[in-house]
């Protein structure tokens, strides 16, 4: 089975930013997210990772159907001067002890070259990678198929080495 490292597209540079979310934020029932307007008008992408994973409705949709197990909190995200709102969703997949002891990390804990130990992943669909000071989200192959054929905005997909 092969799989990918699933990561906003950094060409982006104009992609949505947002005002006071972290990655240790409290997630609540309902939250509403604010736009930071401190430049041009913002591209709403479908898929942003930092500073906390958060996908568009549209996504959500699909994730869910290879999934179930996913947990999402839904997001309003407002743009005050636009008076535009969209949902979104925070995301938080599984987090799985995956790294061969090939991977190479180094004194900080991050990855340099990520290699994921193939009997720990276990046809897995979607998690996260224990271990790592970084936040890696990895898809497998037909997910990754998937989220190509519908022209999703904002993703990047990388190779992912298994050992």
């Amino acid at each position: 089975m092969y799989y990918f490292r699933l990561q906003q597209d950094k060409r982006f540079i104009d992609g949505l930013r947002l005002e006071q979310v972290s990655r240790d934020m409290e997630i609540k029932e309902r939250n509403i997210v604010f736009v930071k307007e401190d430049g041009d008008k913002p591209v709403y992408l479908d898929f942003i990772d930092h500073p906390r994973r958060l996908v568009s409705d549209r996504l959500k949709a699909l994730l869910e159907k290879y999934d179930d197990r996913l947990r999402f909190q839904s997001a309003i995200v407002t743009g005050r001067s636009t008076q535009r709102q969209d949902i979104y969703w925070f995301m938080e997949p599984g987090e799985l002890d995956c790294l061969s002891g090939k991977t190479q990390v180094d004194a900080g804990r991050t990855c340099r070259r990520l290699v994921l130990s193939a009997p720990n992943v276990r046809r897995e669909r979607i998690f996260r990678v224990a271990g790592l000071q970084e936040d890696v989200l990895i898809v497998r192959l037909d997910i990754a198929e998937s989220l190509l054929r519908r022209a999703f905005t904002g993703l990047h997909l990388t190779p992912v080495e298994l050992d």
